[in-house]
């Protein structure tokens, strides 16, 4: 797949393109049960798709939702004047290459009859908001959950008669943002969830900028953000789990995702408990998985910082101390170092690749 290495934008650039300025408060509420049914995909398992497809599948929609909420389909270049936020744009904020075409491309999961139209959260369509507005009381309060929008085809008599509206020009229409299914759709009831915000995430279109500016978090990082952030609000707190759970909710592989979790702590814009590791112990004294917690955009660093590694302890230390549960405050003393030269760390492949994959 063509990915360029680094970014096609940067800050200013990607906030021009979205109209976004660092004080703005848009943010778009994405559906929780999104994450399931794109790991579930059947087109994504026939192509046994990697998680860069699988984030930028959810990336894309993500775009699509701001820009159909917010009425946002065109911006202004240097030298260029007013341009269409079309696809090959909408590509180089997600730091795809426009031209990802192809068996190894992601063309398959936003045309007509893609991924997501299969799955009928985008639609093809060549109409598409201009303004938005919110329903006001007689007092003046905004219901920001009551939006309204004047169409591009609401001012096709009010254009000049040498200027037409092109079919050829299309955008995503958001369908369950709009409608929660395809009998809501047939009876016009808008339902979807730019308006009943119950099981949705909020995630801050600034959050959004933050990570497609930084080539190391990219779609992949947003995505798994994002998903920790769901898991967050349905736990109302930390959420604990181990590695392998968190591949098979994610479909992000063992390695890239211990990748992922590092960088997205190194930015701060994670927590990780990094629960200290007992191989080897009996299931009656289990130590919970790791807890990860998000953090909010403000807290965000753009310099990495160093992060914890989680701690390896044997069964002989685990019991010399209790058997209670450890987390990363409890440090294994000098003296009891030597206890762990019987683990084959990097020789076993079943502690190998929990040791690894647990970071």
């Amino acid at each position: 797949m063509s990915i360029k290495s680094g970014t096609y934008y940067n800050e200013r650039e990607l906030r021009t393109i979205l109209d976004v300025d660092r004080e703005s408060k848009q943010r778009i509420y994405m559906p929780n049960e999104l994450f399931k049914d794109l790991v579930n995909s059947e087109d994504f398992k026939a192509r046994k798709a990697n998680a860069t497809h699988i984030a930028f599948a959810f990336s894309y929609l993500y775009l699509a939702s701001y820009m159909y909420r917010y009425a946002r389909f065109t911006y202004y270049e240097d030298y260029f004047g007013e341009s269409f936020i079309d696809d090959s744009v909408i590509y180089k904020i997600c730091n795809i290459s426009p031209d990802s075409r192809g068996a190894a491309g992601v063309s398959y999961i936003t045309k007509k009859d893609g991924v997501l139209n299969k799955l009928n959260y985008i639609r093809k369509e060549s109409d598409y908001p201009i303004r938005y507005k919110y329903e006001e009381d007689i007092s003046g309060n905004k219901n920001y959950s009551e939006v309204y929008w004047k169409m591009l085809s609401d001012i096709k008599d009010e254009l000049p008669s040498d200027v037409k509206l092109s079919r050829a020009r299309k955008i995503n229409f958001p369908v369950r943002a709009i409608y929660f299914d395809e009998e809501s759709e047939n009876k016009g009831i808008e339902n979807g969830y730019f308006f009943i915000t119950a099981n949705t995430t909020e995630i801050d279109i600034n959050t959004f900028i933050f990570c497609m500016k930084h080539s190391d978090i990219g779609v992949v990082g947003f995505y798994l953000y994002s998903f920790l952030k769901c898991m967050n609000g349905y736990f109302r707190g930390e959420y604990n789990s181990s590695i392998e759970q968190l591949v098979i909710d994610t479909g992000i592989k063992s390695t890239k995702l211990s990748e992922v979790i590092k960088t997205l702590e190194a930015h701060n814009m994670i927590t990780n408990t990094h629960n200290t590791y007992v191989p080897f112990l009996p299931q009656d004294k289990h130590i919970p998985a790791n807890g990860y917690r998000t953090l909010e955009r403000n807290q965000f660093t753009d310099l990495r910082k160093d992060v914890a590694v989680r701690k390896v302890m044997s069964q002989a230390t685990y019991e010399k101390k209790g058997g209670k549960y450890l987390c990363d405050s409890s440090s294994i003393e000098e003296d009891d170092d030597d206890q762990l030269n019987d683990i084959p760390l990097l020789n076993s492949t079943f502690f190998g690749t929990n040791l690894q994959e647990s970071i």
